[in-house]
């Protein structure tokens, strides 16, 4: 019994020792890897954004089968948040701020701890793209340094699980740009025909046309949502999800556009809060297709509408909007499907 009792002793002194161990460990840290991928800054930046491209690189996943992600509207840019739950405890992310192709911030907490702040960089250099993933806080609850204590700290802790998502975000970005190579996309016919009356409703936007493809990309992941939600509420039927742009003067770097719904319809609409509804009236247009990623060859689907509008004689008389034909979420990106039109009558 002698020897029980100083077993016990023992074992408690070392759980004490532990403890003490524990506790007098520093409260903050700050732990970064780098990595350099073959690839575009935008390429490796837009896949880190849009949360829903983490479980197939995040680490964690292939750790802990038990986790359950859920997304929220908004999954990438300022804004975009998920949370999920796993035989650990719930957890959420959310992202904080934004500097397109140059750096992300975030917060990542697990249940009511304090958050730790996540960030992300982005270098563009001759061998393609340095990112750096870094994790700091400045008040780590005990648990978590107990964790690291037994994992041979924090740097080394957190470090490896940096280093295996940054060769994760290198595998399926390469794979990526394997299967849909930057720049890829095809242009249809110009055509031209006449065209019945319509409306188009949405919110108005006023921006630079200098702005940044990631700061569009924002605007019409915040605005075209609110869009869907009012068709669905309204019961909205024979609408196209569409952008009509009013003003783009490269001179003075203005441009004033709105994100909504082209609908097929001169029925009034229900009215909805920060929407504008726009006439459209009958009359000739010329349209082309464009298949591709957003953002992707619109220059020349632009340059070859004007090259047709030059040949027969043809000035553009209203404003030019774009159908999004297609879910991006279903098809290939090659085939994405933007049309393009332009309200158009004769020269004089």
């Amino acid at each position: 019994m002698k020897i029980l009792k100083y077993l016990l002793l023992l074992l408690l002194v070392v759980l004490v020792a532990g403890a003490i161990y524990v506790a007098t460990r520093p409260n903050d840290y700050d732990v970064a890897r780098s990595k350099v991928i073959n690839a575009p800054v935008e390429s490796v930046f837009n896949n880190i954004n849009e949360f829903k491209n983490w479980e197939a690189w995040g680490p964690w996943h292939d750790e802990d089968s038990t986790i359950v992600v859920t997304y929220n509207e908004q999954t990438s840019g300022v804004g975009a948040n998920y949370s999920w739950t796993s035989k650990d405890g719930p957890g959420k992310m959310k992202t904080v701020a934004i500097v397109p192709n140059t750096s992300i911030q975030q917060e990542m907490q697990f249940g009511d701890y304090e958050p730790t702040d996540i960030y992300w960089t982005f270098e563009k250099v001759p061998e393609g793209t340095k990112v750096t993933w870094r994790m700091k806080s400045d008040d780590t609850a005990f648990i978590f340094k107990l964790f690291a204590a037994i994992g041979g700290g924090m740097d080394k802790m957190l470090g490896d699980m940096e280093e295996k998502g940054l060769n994760n975000i290198e595998r399926e970005v390469l794979a990526d740009l394997e299967k849909n190579p930057p720049g890829k996309f095809r242009l249809g016919d110009v055509s031209q025909h006449d065209q019945e009356a319509k409306q188009f409703i949405g919110y108005f936007q006023k921006t630079s046309t200098d702005a940044a493809m990631q700061e569009m990309t924002q605007l019409f992941m915040q605005y075209m949502p609110k869009a869907g939600q009012y068709a669905a509420v309204n019961a909205l039927e024979n609408y196209v999800p569409s952008s009509l742009y009013m003003k783009w003067d490269e001179e003075t770097k203005e441009a004033e556009f709105y994100i909504g719904l082209m609908v097929n319809s001169t029925e009034a609409l229900p009215k909805s809060d920060g929407m504008v509804t726009t006439p459209m009236p009958a009359g000739t247009v010329v349209k082309i297709s464009k298949f591709g990623a957003y953002g992707v060859g619109d220059m020349e689907a632009h340059g070859k509408i004007a090259e047709f509008m030059a040949k027969n004689k043809l000035v553009q008389a209203g404003p030019v909007w774009e159908l999004y034909v297609n879910d991006p979420a279903n098809v290939k990106p090659e085939d994405i499907q933007t049309d393009i039109y332009y309200a158009v009558k004769a020269a004089e």
